[in-house]
């Protein structure tokens, strides 16, 4: 089978590395000139590894991480250990060098990478696509791997689709806080990251997209770096990320789509890239999304319902919510909160059991 894969990231190139294992012939485009042009946290669960057969390496991972700490307006509420979960331990990676690894792997498969190779066009019907220049490519089946702006866009349902905005820069590194834990600050309806690497951090902020203006966002972002007390290093960049969950159907004739182009994104927390590396590795069975909302679009639906939770809580709920929980991380995943935990606010119980109705 011909495979066309259409961008070059986690998704697009867990597709790539899969399908060429297997003995398809695979071609991947990818617009920019080099792999890895969108912000990210970079952080990785283990078993996103385990989805591309790859072995955990000093060469693209710079640390284990332990869990997360949790902080109100910079105000400690708790830590989330990692512990025993089936993702555990995290990473913090060098997202480039492990996307150039599995780019590298792809072609030892004989897969072919474009880079600088814009796709215009691509029809479902045919497997056809166009690229920029008005080359016409024939496959047999197209795997879109585009991210939120999708070429799918034009033939698969979209209206349930939503964004948030994310703003990132690269800074100094902040002297208070631990490297061997993922820091997330809760601000409103989003939040701030900051992820330790060994000589810089990334420090990130996103927000639901109707909060916000792109430039209030970033304002916000520059006083949080005051707050962390931390120069930035280089300009502050921006992402759509998706929060919708994901699409209904993941397919049209001979056109799918993976990763952020199909909505597999963690509503609550933001993460992508496991998913989008699971989704890449079974994107060509003719089950695949039954596989995939198995695994985890089922918990990436109950996640946008915890998420329109804490969108309709005010500061001091949201408080009392994250120091309730029993299980911090389960909630991340997308797991039901526990009734349990709720008991002594009734309140709160009150507003999840109607957000579960809805």
């Amino acid at each position: 089978m011909k495979i066309l894969v259409i961008g070059a990231g986690p998704a697009g190139l867990s597709a790539a590395l899969n399908a060429s294992r297997k003995g398809n012939e695979v071609q991947v485009f990818e617009k920019n000139s080099a792999v890895c042009s969108k912000i990210c946290g970079e952080a990785l669960g283990r078993e996103a590894l385990d989805y591309v057969d790859m072995k955990p390496s000093k060469e693209f991972i710079i640390r284990e991480v332990k869990g997360f700490r949790i902080t109100f307006k910079g105000e400690f509420i708790r830590e989330a250990p990692f512990g025993n979960l089936n993702n555990a331990p995290g990473y913090l990676i060098d997202k480039p060098l492990f996307l150039n690894k599995l780019l590298n792997e792809a072609e030892k498969n004989e897969a072919k990478v474009f880079l600088n190779s814009r796709v215009q066009s691509a029809d479902p019907k045919t497997a056809k696509i166009r690229l920029q220049g008005g080359e016409v490519v024939q496959g047999d089946l197209i795997l879109c791997a585009d991210g939120s702006g999708s070429l799918a866009r034009s033939c698969l349902d979209y209206s349930e689709y939503d964004t948030a905005v994310c703003v990132q820069s690269r800074c100094s590194v902040p002297e208070e806080l631990n490297p061997e834990f993922l820091h997330l600050d809760i601000i409103g309806e989003g939040y701030a990251w900051t992820f330790i690497k060994n000589d810089f951090a990334n420090v990130g902020l996103g927000l639901p997209g109707s909060s916000c203006s792109l430039q209030s966002l970033k304002s916000q972002l520059a006083k949080y770096m005051e707050s962390l007390k931390v120069k930035p290093l280089n300009k502050i960049a921006s992402a759509p990320v998706s929060i919708g969950g994901p699409l209904k159907s993941f397919c049209n004739g001979k056109l799918v789509v993976i990763g952020e182009a199909a909505g597999c994104v963690m509503p609550l927390s933001g993460e992508g890239n496991r998913f989008a590396i699971y989704g890449g590795s079974i994107a060509c069975r003719p089950n695949y999304r039954s596989e995939f909302m198995k695994k985890y679009g089922r918990n990436m639906q109950l996640s946008k319902k915890i998420l329109r939770l804490v969108r309709n809580l005010n500061d001091n709920e949201r408080i009392d919510f994250l120091k309730c929980l029993s299980d911090p991380l389960g909630v991340l995943e997308g797991k039901r909160p526990q009734t349990r935990d709720l008991l002594l606010k009734p309140g709160l119980l009150i507003k999840l059991i109607h957000t579960y109705l809805l």
